[in-house]
C-alpha cells in the first residue's frame, strides 16, 4: 500500500458539521462532528452512512473564539470520498473533499487553522 500524501496539514478538531444533500436527492441532512480537517477536506464521525455521487453542501461550525461572539458558519460544496463503519468508534467515518467555499469561508477557515498546531497524522504533509 502506497503512502498517501495530502496537499495541506490536517488538524484534529471536534466541530459540529452538517451534510446537506441537494433537493433532487430528497434525503435528510446528516449531522455529526469533525474528526480532523484541513483546507482541502474533512473526516467526519456520524451515526449515519453517507451515500451520494453528486456534490453535497457541508455546513461547518467552528467553535467561537470568545463568549458572546456571533457563531460563524462555513458553507462548502464538497465531494464524498468514502463512508465506512468505524467499529472502534461505533459510528460511520465519512471523508469529504472540499470543492468550493461560499463567500469568505476559505479565509475564515484559514484564519482559524493558522492559530492551531497541525497534528501528526499518517500521510499528513508537514508544513
Amino acid at each position: 500500500m502506497g503512502k498517501e500524501i495530502r496537499e495541506s496539514s490536517r488538524y484534529l478538531a471536534r466541530w459540529r458539521i452538517a451534510i446537506v444533500f441537494d433537493e433532487m436527492e430528497n434525503r435528510p441532512t446528516i449531522h455529526g462532528y469533525t474528526q480532523d480537517l484541513s483546507l482541502n477536506g474533512v473526516s467526519v464521525h456520524t451515526d449515519h452512512t453517507v451515500v451520494s455521487s453528486a456534490p453535497v453542501t457541508v455546513l461547518l461550525s467552528p467553535p467561537m473564539a470568545y463568549e458572546g461572539e456571533r457563531q460563524k458558519l462555513i458553507e462548502i460544496r464538497s465531494k464524498l470520498t468514502y463512508s465506512v463503519y468505524s467499529g472502534s468508534n461505533f459510528c460511520f467515518r465519512v471523508g469529504l473533499n472540499f470543492i468550493k467555499f461560499k463567500n469568505d469561508g476559505l479565509q475564515i477557515l484559514q484564519g482559524i487553522l493558522d492559530n492551531q498546531v497541525p497534528q501528526k497524522l499518517i500521510g499528513a504533509k508537514r508544513p
